[in-house]
């Protein structure tokens, strides 16, 4: 008899313990927190066969604020690693630590007051709800502190920022003003190369601080930092260990919390990328690896889309069922994870999607199926973030390809690649010039969407040819973003070379922009971007050789923009100092004058004024003769104001042409009585705006 009782009390405790509920244990969970500041909550669930899958294992916490609105907040698992710099070359060394294995929730808030939160966590047992923990409530008090809150969609062209100023929230607007650093360098070490990981990116995010507000990084490239796919820095069986979708490079994750919270510290905010073409070329690597590193494999034929779940074609990837599974897991870690954080501007979702092709093999159906993929994994994005970051893509080679571009339609924001030939030196090669009429497409083609360049650069048709050694002082990158920043884009281009970036010293470029822009309060989506330029055939010429890009609002009450003497566009000043070849074209390989004033900068080699007047003509419409503007100009060095040169001016209707306003480019710029100009790069910014009597 008393065996038989044994009996059944071993097997009911065998029942309850087969069915038992998720077991939420060892919480740790902090009593207060900052406004748009992180409050995190960490405790340990038990093992799971794919803590990556809600289906397994679905974990989240519902957060109600002072305001009674509840926010629901994913949670994930995460496992602990720690980085030291080698001292002897700076390569990042990762260690293990088994002991920080644990799930966590990452939660921003946004209100000051009391937050209450239960914690659910759900597996093919049932659900457990944790209100309480050690009978003390799940709660915290949210406490004023300054600080920048979420970036957002201001209006159809700008993008805006909630801040916390003096216990008062603010809305600011938001220009992103910064380079690509889409992965990090490595430093060659015996047969292998070492990643110098979060410590190369501290190096650009350091130097950028105080310059720049912005970057763009790549989440997922096999080489360099990947949360899936096979690991650059270490081998099983002398075959890189694969990563995906029971696993994800936790390694890589924990360094991408360091980098998040590095730019965060540092004033720098990001645009996540998630996909990239590259991992599904069929050219660049080989079984074993590319050229460059046998332990570095980058491509189809590496793909675990390939090689684990076994989908026959790359294209699969956009409509299997499967990968749509893994590829939605995958996408909500990352929001899980990282959403939190104020400092992501937006989640791109792909890098130059169209560039997957091989020849012509990107059918109309193949196009229809990528934006179709767009729309759902856009729409699932906006179902799980609290936070509502904005989403945008890439698409790379689009030329004739109408059903492709039309995935911009459901997305937040429209964004270009663009990239020009440095040897062509005729007018209508100017960079400038074409970021103007990119944006100016753009906003043909999505009028509702804000615009932006997210990668451009210089190339040349010889290789052997360093772009930077024809311009080491970033003259042409000085002019391409202050030009792209009054095109009616929501910020300045993203230069794309950040290793020339880092090896010329350009980051005090981005600075001026930033400053001047920053000072501007959000901008009205009535803005249109303009220009004094006009086009012949292959010419492009401005009035009394000003090159001038500016925008004004829909009551022509402000106007904005940037103005440079045609002497110091990039193609002039070569023109001073290079040969020129064949149709105009630079020959890279031939003759210069390594002493001329595009590679020193010295001001006795400096251009005179290439015209004698200093007039600009700006037409406006909708006020009479008269009425009265006050004019200020910018330094485009410093961003900052001339005072010295601010001034007043009337709109003006001669009898045979319509209203304008006539504005003298400063004098103490371009001196045309003295035939020199002053300053560097030949240019100001000036802002009018009307006189309210």
């Amino acid at each position: 008899m008393i065996k038989r009782c044994l009996l059944i009390l071993c097997l009911a405790g065998c029942g309850l313990f087969c069915f038992a509920k998720p077991n939420i244990h060892s919480l740790s969970f902090p009593k207060s927190a900052d406004v748009y500041g992180l409050y995190e909550v960490s405790f340990q669930l038990g093992a799971y066969d794919n803590p990556y899958d809600p289906e397994v294992i679905d974990v989240y916490a519902d957060f109600k604020g002072p305001d009674g609105r509840i926010r629901r907040v994913i949670g994930f698992y995460c496992e602990g690693y720690s980085f030291i710099k080698d001292r002897e070359k700076g390569y990042e060394v990762s260690s293990r630590n088994r002991d920080g294995d644990c799930w966590k929730i990452r939660f921003t808030p946004d209100m000051v007051g009391q937050w209450t939160y239960v914690i659910h966590a759900i597996d093919k047992k049932g659900e457990t709800q944790l209100s309480s923990y050690n009978n003390n409530a799940l709660a915290f008090e949210c406490q004023k502190k300054d600080g920048e809150g979420f970036i957002s969609v201001a209006n159809t062209k700008y993008l805006k920022r909630d801040v916390f100023v003096r216990g008062q929230k603010k809305t600011r607007a938001f220009f992103p003003v910064g380079p690509n650093v889409a992965w990090y360098n490595s430093v060659d070490y015996g047969k292998y190369k070492k990643p110098y990981g979060i410590y190369d990116y501290e190096k650009y995010i350091k130097a950028l601080s105080g310059n720049a507000n912005y970057l763009r990084i790549w989440l997922n490239r096999y080489q360099f930092l990947s949360l899936y796919g096979p690991e650059h820095a270490g081998t099983m069986d002398g075959k890189p260990h694969m990563y995906f979708d029971n696993t994800l490079n936790q390694k890589d994750a924990a360094e991408l919390d360091h980098i998040v919270q590095y730019a965060q510290e540092h004033g720098i905010s990001l645009m996540a990328c998630i996909f990239n073409y590259r991992n599904f070329e069929h050219k660049k690597g080989t079984a074993s690896g590319t050229k460059e590193n046998p332990a570095m494999p980058s491509d189809w034929a590496n793909n675990p889309y390939n090689t684990v779940l076994g989908l026959h074609s790359k294209y699969d990837f956009f409509t299997d069922a499967r990968a749509i599974r893994i590829e939605k897991n995958l996408i909500r870690y990352i929001v899980a994870r990282w959403g939190y954080a104020t400092n992501i501007m937006c989640w791109e979702l792909w890098n130059e999607v169209a560039n997957m092709a091989d020849g012509n093999d990107l059918t109309p159906k193949i196009e229809k199926d990528i934006v179709q993929w767009h729309i759902q994994m856009t729409d699932y994005i906006r179902s799980i973030d609290p936070y509502q970051h904005p989403v945008s893509t890439s698409l790379g080679s689009v030329k004739d390809r109408p059903t492709l571009v039309n995935v911009f339609q459901h997305l937040d924001i429209v964004q270009d690649h663009n990239y020009q030939n440095i040897q062509k030196a005729k007018s209508k090669e100017q960079f400038s010039y074409i970021l103007y009429q990119k944006a100016d497409e753009a906003r043909n083609s999505f009028p509702n969407k804000p615009y932006y360049m997210g990668e451009f650069g210089f190339s040349q048709s010889n290789p052997k040819a360093q772009y930077n050694n024809k311009d080491p002082h970033g003259v042409d990158l000085h002019n391409s973003l202050w030009s792209s920043a009054f095109s009616g884009a929501m910020g300045p281009a993203s230069f794309w070379y950040w290793e020339t970036l880092d090896q010329n010293n350009w980051y005090n470029l981005f600075k001026p922009v930033t400053t001047f822009f920053n000072n501007l309060p959000v901008l009205s989506d009535s803005f249109t971007a303009k220009t004094t330029g006009t086009t012949k055939g292959q010419s492009l010429s401005f009035p009394n050789h000003l090159e001038t890009y500016y925008m004004v609002n829909a009551d022509e009450d402000t106007l904005m923009g940037w103005v440079q003497d045609t002497a110091f566009c990039y193609q002039s000043l070569r023109r001073l100092t290079d040969e020129v070849g064949k149709n105009g074209h630079f020959v890279d390989d031939g003759k210069s004058d390594s002493n001329g004033y595009i590679y020193t900068l010295d001001p006795s080699k400096r251009p005179a004024p290439s015209y004698i007047s200093n007039r600009i003509v700006l037409p406006i419409e909708n006020h009479p003769r008269g009425t009265r503007f006050q004019v200020r100009w910018y330094d485009t060095e410093t961003g900052l104001e001339l005072t010295d040169e601010a001034t007043e001016v009337t709109v003006r209707r001669p009898w045979f042409r319509g209203r304008r306003i006539v504005i003298e480019f400063p004098s103490s710029i371009r001196d045309i009585w003295d035939v020199k100009v002053n300053n560097t790069y030949g240019d100001a910014v000036f802002v009018l705006t009307k006189i309210n009597d």
